[in-house]
Parts: structure tokens; sequence; C-alpha cells
């Protein structure tokens, strides 16, 4: 396996410990629908966001093909995901960066990313999981991360469980993990 899905299968084993099959989950960022297909299979609700309809689509088509129909795909920013969740979700998913074979332009940045990680932790059920994968490989991925680094590292501790991973004997800049429970509403 490559580091990529290591990491993925790591993030995933531990949503897994929070697997609701009558909750709901987020997945902010579909990207090619890998993560919201998961989230499908272990939640009775799923909302997927991405900006792209491509990602929209492939996330579809990936979707349909699984026969499940539980995931309300949204083409918006995941900044914006309190105008959509309705539920009180046990898990929410980022996966960040750019669409793996898409347009290495578009990716997501600092400035949304903190937005929308502010808007999960408001809808994030208590004993809930927020997930981040974050890429550090490009220009936009190295700040991002510098910025929810320190964002994650501000939460107020009484409240928030913050766990930071990096893979330090793999070689380049392998994906980083940030992992935050929530103890209690604010």
């Amino acid at each position: 396996m490559n580091v990529l899905r290591n990491t993925t299968a790591l993030a995933l084993t531990l949503c897994l410990q929070y697997a609701d099959e009558t909750g709901a989950a987020v997945d902010a960022t579909c990207g090619n629908g890998n993560d919201t297909l998961w989230l499908s299979e272990h939640f009775a609700r799923v909302y997927g966001f991405d900006i792209q309809q491509e990602a929209i689509s492939a996330t579809a088509a990936k979707l349909k093909a699984a026969g499940r129909t539980n995931v309300e795909l949204i083409c918006d920013s995941h900044e914006h995901m309190e105008r959509y969740v309705r539920e009180t979700p046990k898990v929410i998913i980022f996966n960040l960066g750019y669409l793996p074979g898409g347009n290495r332009q578009i990716s997501t940045s600092s400035g949304t990313t903190l937005q929308a990680l502010s808007a999960a932790l408001d809808l994030l059920a208590v004993d809930g999981l927020l997930c981040v994968t974050m890429y550090q490989g490009h220009r936009e991925g190295y700040l991002e991360r510098l910025k929810v680094l320190e964002w994650a590292g501000r939460l107020d501790k009484s409240v928030y469980h913050c766990v930071h991973t990096d893979m330090i004997n793999q070689p380049g800049k392998p994906p980083e993990i940030l992992w935050i429970t929530k103890k209690k509403n604010v």
C-alpha cells in the first residue's frame, strides 16, 4: 500500500469507532467519492460537499454503482455546511487539497477551511469525531496545514481533545491527520 492509502485507512479505521447506523455523518470534501461511499455504509444519513461539479458527479456515480441512496450531495463550499446539515453528525471528515486527477489549481484553502472547521465543530455531536487529512506537498496545502494546526492548538481543552499524527519515517511530505473529539457543547 502507498502512504496515501495507509493514511486514509488509518483515518477511516478510527472513524469506524464512531459509526452509527442510525445517525448522520458529513464528508466535507467529496473528491472522487471514496470517503462518502464508506460513510454511507456506516451511517443512516450522509451529507457530501464539494465545490466542483466534477467531484459531485464522480461521487454520485460511485454511490449509484454501490446502490447507496442515503447521501445528499451538495455542490457548495464546505464552509456553508450549516445551511444544509439538519442532523447532529457523529463524524465529519475533511480530506484537504485538490481533487485527485483533477485541476490542481482548484484546492481547498485555509480561509474557507477554517470557517468550515468551525462550522463542523458547532454541528458535531458530543462524543463525535472530526477527522482532517492534510497534504503539505503543494504550496496552498503547506500554508493550510500550518493554519489548521494553529487553529486546533487554540481550541478550548475543556471542550475538545485534539490529536495530530505525522508519519515521521516516510519520505517527502506524507499526509497528516488531525482528529478532534468534542467532550461537551459550548
